[in-house]
């Protein structure tokens, strides 16, 4: 019989107005989060917007809490590029970040 440990639920905070999901997923013996936000006054249904995270960490917690880490780096990219006088995405300048 093989042992496994209960699953932690998904991770549901707010940032910025913004609501977050983190959800932890085993690879291996190892541990990544599907990360998803919704926009302030979005609907029940409204479908997410995904945020790039492909981290591998050793636990579920750590994963957790990496994943919303990352949420909250995409968020305030986000705010800087839709800011008065922000770079729009894509351009020369967030290219040259990686962003």
């Amino acid at each position: 019989m093989r042992y496994s440990a209960p699953v932690m639920r998904p991770l549901e905070t707010e940032q910025a107005g913004w609501k977050v999901r983190v959800i932890a997923h085993p690879v291996g013996r190892a541990w990544s989060a599907l990360v998803e936000v919704w926009a302030p006054g979005s609907a029940e249904d409204a479908e997410a917007r995904v945020v790039p995270f492909n981290a591998t960490l050793p636990s579920e917690k750590q994963a957790q809490a990496a994943g919303r880490a990352a949420a909250v780096r995409w968020l305030e990219r986000e705010a800087k590029r839709s800011a008065p006088g922000g770079e729009p995405p894509g351009s020369t300048r967030t290219a040259a970040r990686g962003e």
